[in-house]
C-alpha cells in the first residue's frame, strides 16, 4: 500500500511549531511539578529528563529520523513514562523515608521495589510500540518508532542516569528527610 498525505506549507509549519511550543511548555511544567512535589529528587528527576531529553534527540539526529507530528507525539508520551518512571522511584522513596528508614537505605530498598512496575509499564509500552509499527502505515509507524526509541531511553535514564544522581546525592550527606518531601524527622544518616 502507498499513502500519501498532502499539507499546505503554511498549515503544516503552524501545526509543527505549536506542537514544538505545548511540548516545551508541557515539559516546563513537569519541570516544576517534580520540584515541588519532590523537592530535592524532584531536582535529581529534573536532570535526569534533561538527559533523557537530550540523548533521544542525538538519537533521533544520528539516525535522521524525520519528524512527523504522530512522531512528535510519540516523543510526547515517552517524556511521559519518563517522568512516570521517577514519580515511581521518588513516590517509593517518600514512603522508605516516612517508614523511619535512612536515606542511604531508601536509595536502595526504592531500586529492588520500583524497578519490577517500571520494568512492567516500559514492556507494556514496547509491546505496542511494536504492534503499531508492524500493523501500521505511514504515520503510525514513525509514531511507534519515535514511542518505542523514548521508551528504551525513559527505562535507562530511570534505572541508570535517575540511580546515579540520587546515588551521589546520598554522598552530598543531604540527609534531612524533608529535602525528600517527608514531613517532619531529623537528619538520618
Amino acid at each position: 500500500d502507498v499513502e500519501l498525505r498532502s499539507v499546505g506549507p503554511t498549515l503544516g509549519e503552524r501545526a509543527l511549531e505549536t506542537s514544538l511550543w505545548a511540548a516545551g511548555i508541557g515539559i516546563l511544567l513537569i519541570l516544576i511539578f517534580m520540584v515541588i512535589c519532590y523537592r530535592l529528587p524532584g531536582v535529581m528527576a529534573d536532570i535526569a529528563l534533561i538527559a533523557y531529553i537530550a540523548i533521544v534527540t542525538f538519537i533521533m539526529s544520528w539516525f535522521r529520523i524525520n519528524l512527523s507530528l504522530p512522531g512528535i507525539a510519540g516523543i510526547i508520551l515517552s517524556v511521559g513514562m519518563a517522568v512516570d518512571a521517577n514519580v515511581i522511584i521518588f513516590a517509593r522513596m517518600k514512603e522508605e523515608l516516612a517508614l523511619g528508614k535512612t536515606v542511604r537505605s531508601a536509595v536502595e530498598a526504592v531500586f529492588n521495589r520500583a524497578f519490577i512496575a517500571i520494568l512492567d509499564a516500559n514492556v507494556t509500552t514496547m509491546i505496542a510500540a511494536v504492534v503499531l509499527y508492524y500493523f501500521g502505515t505511514g504515520p503510525i509507524q514513525g509514531f511507534a518508532i519515535t514511542l518505542a526509541i523514548g521508551t528504551v531511553v525513559s527505562m535507562f535514564s530511570a534505572i541508570v542516569v535517575t540511580k546515579f544522581l540520587l546515588r551521589q546525592m546520598v554522598g552530598l550527606k543531604l540527609h534531612n528527610p524533608s529535602l525528600y518531601g517527608v514531613k517532619g524527622g531529623a537528619d538520618r544518616v
